[in-house]
């Protein structure tokens, strides 16, 4: 009887992981399965920031002895108590587990190897690296806001074949087919908050929530370094999800006052004179508040700033099949050649096209 690779059940550590999207962060995704005698006995995924880790999970789930037994995870397991939960290492070492797989060491400078040193001090077996690309992409999220310390930022645009977000400047252009605003719902659920400029919402009005499937709303803000938004906005209407803007300190002071009696987070910054705020004193403020991954739709201004930049890590075009000659462009300038390709995909009429900035690829 041939034995079944750790390859397989890394990927199921991957598929158990995936679970988590949109409930962990600031926490990494995270699978684990137990096997003995090539049967898999437990499994567990981290559901919920706060609540245990996926290898607790799968050793508290198991209904046989452990001992003997491999552990698959697709992360180090942690040994560090600076966290809401008990660290995994000691749990495992009791556990009679006597083996460990892993994907990606930790590279939280708290854990980073020092999990499977404890784990080897106590004579058990551990390997790593399998399938370890896989598992960079799974936790891109956390893998970019623990080195960079800013989060992961993906720009989602909208545009028709000819590269176009409207038919003309100021108005309101409907490109997108029923599948790609599904997917774009599915996104948003997955990212901690959600990005747009002030003049999106004032043109747009739209609500950035999630809906048509089941998943965490994320944050909603919006960029208006000079208060121009228009306060009848429907995002203005949903008292339970959270919103916020970031405004320069110049900007209208009664209108201020309004939008936090509303509820609304304000964080005031430093601007040029034209109001406009660096974006990465953006960013590393969205870090300070936990903000792990952003997802930025729109509008062109917005775009081209994210872009010229270079502070995205991955831009998604939903290309539709329509043509707006004339129309507004996504972005002043664009270069495929300076990005890597990494996806096409056909989601109904339209052509889903995923591109990774090389400047952050880990």
């Amino acid at each position: 009887m041939n034995k079944i690779p750790d390859e397989t059940y890394i990927k199921r550590c991957f598929e158990l992981a995936v679970k988590g999207e949109g409930y962990v962060s600031p926490n990494p995704l995270v699978g684990a399965v137990i096997v003995k005698e090539d049967k898999i006995i437990s499994e567990g995924w981290h559901e919920k920031y706060g609540m245990p880790h996926a290898e607790a999970l799968a050793i508290r789930n198991a209904k046989e002895d452990l001992t003997g037994s491999t552990l698959y995870c697709n992360l180090e397991p942690c040994c560090h108590t600076n966290k809401q939960t008990p660290p995994c290492v000691p749990l495992i070492i009791k556990s009679g587990i006597k083996r460990v797989v892993i994907s990606n060491i930790d590279p939280n400078p708290a854990v980073d190897g020092k999990g499977l040193e404890k784990l080897k001090s106590a004579g058990i077996t551990v390997e790593y690296g399998i399938k370890e690309e896989d598992g960079k992409y799974l936790n891109r999220f956390f893998f970019k806001f623990i080195k960079k310390h800013i989060p992961y930022v993906t720009l989602k645009v909208a545009q028709s074949y000819d590269g176009r977000i409207a038919a003309k400047e100021g108005e309101r252009t409907q490109i997108s087919g029923e599948l790609s605003r599904l997917f774009v719902h599915k996104q948003r659920a997955k990212f901690d908050a959600v990005l747009v400029g002030a003049r999106t919402v004032n043109i747009d009005d739209p609500l950035l929530n999630v809906r048509f499937i089941e998943g965490r709303n994320p944050i909603k803000i919006i960029l208006d370094g000079n208060l121009n938004v228009n306060l009848n906005a429907r995002i203005f209407s949903k008292e339970k999800e959270k919103t916020w803007i970031v405004t320069s300190y110049l900007s209208d002071r009664e209108k201020k006052n309004y939008l936090m009696k509303l509820g609304i987070k304000l964080f005031e910054l430093s601007s040029d004179k034209d109001g406009r705020i660096d974006l990465k004193l953006i960013l590393k403020k969205l870090a300070g508040e936990k903000i792990v991954s952003l997802f930025v739709e729109g509008g062109r201004e917005i775009f081209t700033q994210f872009y010229n930049e270079k502070l995205f890590d991955e831009i998604i075009i939903l290309k539709s099949p329509i043509l707006l000659p004339g129309g507004v462009k996504a972005f002043e300038s664009f270069n495929e050649k300076e990005l890597k390709l990494t996806n096409v995909e056909k989601l109904g009429d339209d052509e889903k096209f995923t591109f990774i900035n090389p400047i952050w690829i880990t």
